[in-house]
């Protein structure tokens, strides 16, 4: 991990904005055109089967409704560990990705999620990742329910809370979340070019997950003597299917 202490203003900034070792591109442009770029792909995609579909077209295919919550999920975490330079790779067991994010959102995403920055992480990243379905959550003491619905058929109608009967829907386009993620990662980069604080947790959280190397256990120690076996005096083989 790089010791910031160490470090110039300017090798900093280069740390970040100017050296090109990640897969040929800065940190930053790897965030905007690799992290973000990938989800805006799948969008464009969901945007043109919906297009299929409104033609007549046969279909059979999903909108994303699962995946794109996930995507935005991660690349939420991710920027949030940036932002405030704790990981798991750095902190260990003191790692809580929910109070980075807490901290994102109150910083950077529009009111309506900061009112309820928890609700939001854990009902739609835990719940899509781990049950692959959004959690609901109930208020015992006045015996309300909250549940998240996700739609994309039309990408300008716009997220929305709605209660029927003695439960509150958080109504969220896919969409519409894309874009306050894109919007809320635009800022925090604004501010990371002349904020020195900010450019310190950038370089301790990524190079903690750049130079994070795990020990394998007994299982992958004995994977990886079948790798090697497999790759014989071989620098290559094909993965035979």
């Amino acid at each position: 991990m790089e010791d910031v202490k160490e470090m110039s203003k300017k090798e900093k900034h280069r740390y970040i904005f100017e050296d090109t070792r990640v897969e040929g591109r800065t940190c930053v442009k790897w965030i905007t055109d690799c992290l973000l770029g990938d989800i805006r792909t799948f969008l464009y995609c969901i945007e043109n089967r919906i297009k299929e579909k409104h033609t007549g077209k046969a279909f059979s295919d999903g909108f994303g409704n699962l995946s794109i919550p996930i995507l935005i999920s991660t690349a939420l975490e991710f920027v949030a560990a940036l932002y405030t330079g704790k990981t798991k790779y750095k902190d260990g067991g003191r790692y809580k990705a929910i109070e980075n994010v807490k901290e994102f959102i109150k910083k950077y995403f529009p009111e309506f999620y900061k009112k309820m920055p928890t609700i939001f992480w854990d009902g739609v990243r835990n719940g899509h990742v781990h049950t692959f379905y959004p959690k609901s959550f109930e208020h015992q003491g006045k015996r309300t329910y909250i549940r998240f619905g996700f739609y994309v058929e039309d990408q300008n109608y716009p997220s929305h809370i709605r209660k029927r009967d003695n439960t509150i829907w958080i109504c969220i386009n896919v969409f519409e979340l894309f874009r306050v993620l894109e919007s809320a990662i635009r800022n925090y980069l604004n501010e990371l070019k002349c904020d020195e604080k900010l450019q310190d947790n950038f370089i301790m959280a990524w190079s903690s997950i750049e130079d994070y190397i795990e020990s394998v256990d007994k299982n992958q120690k004995e994977e990886m003597d079948e790798l090697e076996a497999y790759l014989g005096r071989d620098s290559s083989v094909p993965l035979k299917y």
